[in-house]
């Protein structure tokens, strides 16, 4: 019997994911691991809310020395975060 009709298991899920509108969700969690992982442990300690809308990401910061340090290396973090999510995702970081 010969199959007609094969697809990639990999193209099947993205096409399950577009279908049920589930790619920004994904990126998201992508992202938030991704910020745990540029801020470091003591970071990702301290950061007590994040949440992202339209290329911003806001993040609340229970720490003033942490949230200090990640202010004068905001740059930095928004390409290291970009970076690892493969695309311009994070145009702009706002620490609270």
């Amino acid at each position: 019997m010969k199959r007609e009709n094969t697809q990639l298991i990999s193209d099947i899920i993205k096409e399950f994911i577009k279908e049920e509108r589930l790619e920004e969700g994904l990126l998201r969690t992508r992202l938030f691991s991704a910020w745990d992982i540029v801020v470091g442990e003591n970071g990702a300690r301290a950061t007590t809310n994040k949440f992202f809308r339209d290329g911003v990401l806001y993040c609340t910061i229970n720490s003033s020395i942490m949230r200090t340090q990640m202010y004068y290396r905001k740059e930095e973090i928004v390409m290291q975060l970009n970076k690892m999510l493969n695309g311009q995702v994070v145009k702009r970081l706002i620490l609270k």
